[in-house]
C-alpha cells in the first residue's frame, strides 16, 4: 500500500476517535486493460470489511496464510466467516475492535462508497480492510495493520489517503478473472501481485505492460468529537445495493439461515452451481 497523503490533527492518541472512510475504484479498462472487456459489466468490489484492532490481531498480512474468513472473502466475497472470526476475537479479548461491512461496488455504475464511521481507540488503534477483486480466483485489495497516528506528536491523523494493490490469497489457482478454479494444495502465503508474480498472460498489468498499478484508494477523515456515540455495536453493516441486472430476480434458496447479503448469496450459489446453471446464466461473472 502507498500512503498518498496524511494530515495530522491535534487530537491526542489517549482519546477515542471515529474515521469516515471512502473507497474509490481505480480498476478499469484504462488502468488494467488485459481481459477487462470480458468482465467490464460485472467487475466489482465485494462488500468491503473494515476492522479496528490492536497489534494482537491481524485481519491479513503479507507472508501469512489466509484465515478461512479471508479465504472466503478472496474467493467469493462472502463475509460471514470473517465476521465470526472477528466476533470470536472480540469475545476473547484478543485484539479485534469494531467491524464495518459495506456493500458491493460495481465499477461501471457505482460512485465511490462511503462507509459508516469506524471507531478507533487507544486499545484498538490500527485499521485493516479487505475486498475481493470480483470476479477472480482469490484476489483482493485492502490495507493491513495501518496506524493513523503521528508517532512523533502522539496525535491521530486528521485525514489519510492510501492506494492499495491487488493481492493473491494463496488459496485458489487461476490465471484470469474467473471463479470455480482448483484449490491451492497446500495453501500459499498471501503475496502481492506484481509484474514478477502475476500469471504469465500478463493480467492486471498496466497498458505499458511494465507494472501493476494500484486498484483502489481509501480516503479516511477524522470525525469531530460530537459525532461520536456513547455505546457502539461492534458490528455495523450497510444495507445491500440492488443486484446487477444479470442476477436480478434470481431466487437463492437455503435450508438454513446464512446471514449473507443478496450479493453474497448469489456469488456463493454460482460458485457452487455454475456448471449446472441455466443457459441464460452460464458465463455470468460475479
Amino acid at each position: 500500500m502507498d500512503i498518498l497523503q496524511i494530515v495530522s490533527s491535534n487530537v491526542p492518541t489517549s482519546h477515542s476517535v471515529a474515521y469516515s472512510c471512502v473507497l474509490t475504484n481505480k480498476w478499469s479498462m484504462a488502468t488494467h486493460p488485459f481481459d477487462y472487456a470480458n468482465i467490464s459489466g460485472s467487475a466489482h468490489w465485494t462488500s468491503p470489511v473494515l476492522v479496528a484492532h490492536s497489534t494482537s490481531y491481524e485481519l491479513w498480512s503479507p507472508g501469512k496464510l489466509a484465515s478461512p474468513g479471508v479465504e472466503n472473502v478472496a474467493e467469493t466475497g462472502v463475509t460471514s466467516m470473517l465476521r465470526q472470526e472477528s466476533g470470536v476475537s472480540q469475545t476473547k479479548g484478543t485484539g479485534a475492535g469494531e467491524l464495518i461491512i459495506g456493500r458491493d461496488q460495481f465499477n461501471a455504475i457505482d460512485p465511490p462508497e462511503v462507509f459508516d464511521p469506524i471507531l478507533l481507540t487507544p486499545d484498538f488503534p490500527l485499521l485493516s480492510t479487505i475486498s475481493m477483486v470480483a470476479p477472480s480466483p482469490d484476489w483482493f485489495t485492502g490495507m493491513y495493520n495501518f496506524s493513523p497516528i503521528n508517532m512523533a506528536q502522539q496525535v491521530w491523523y486528521q485525514s489519510f489517503e492510501i492506494a492499495t494493490y491487488p493481492w493473491d490469497a494463496g488459496t485458489e489457482q487461476g490465471e484470469t478473472y474467473s471463479i470455480n478454479n482448483d484449490p491451492e494444495n497446500p495453501h500459499h502465503p498471501i503475496s502481492r501481485l506484481t509484474k514478477e508474480t502475476i500469471p504469465s498472460n500478463g493480467i492486471i498489468l498496466d497498458p505499458s505492460g511494465t507494472e501493476v498499478l494500484h486498484m483502489a484508494v481509501w480516503n479516511c477523515v477524522l470525525e469531530t468529537a460530537n459525532h461520536l456515540g456513547g455505546s457502539r455495536a461492534l458490528l455495523k453493516e450497510e444495507a445491500p445495493t440492488e443486484a446487477p441486472r444479470g442476477v436480478r430476480g434470481l431466487a437463492v434458496k437455503s435450508s438454513s439461515p446464512t446471514n449473507l447479503s443478496p450479493g453474497e448469496e448469489v456469488r456463493s450459489l454460482l460458485k457452487t452451481l455454475s456448471t449446472h446453471a441455466p443457459s441464460d446464466l452460464r458465463g455470468l461473472a460475479v
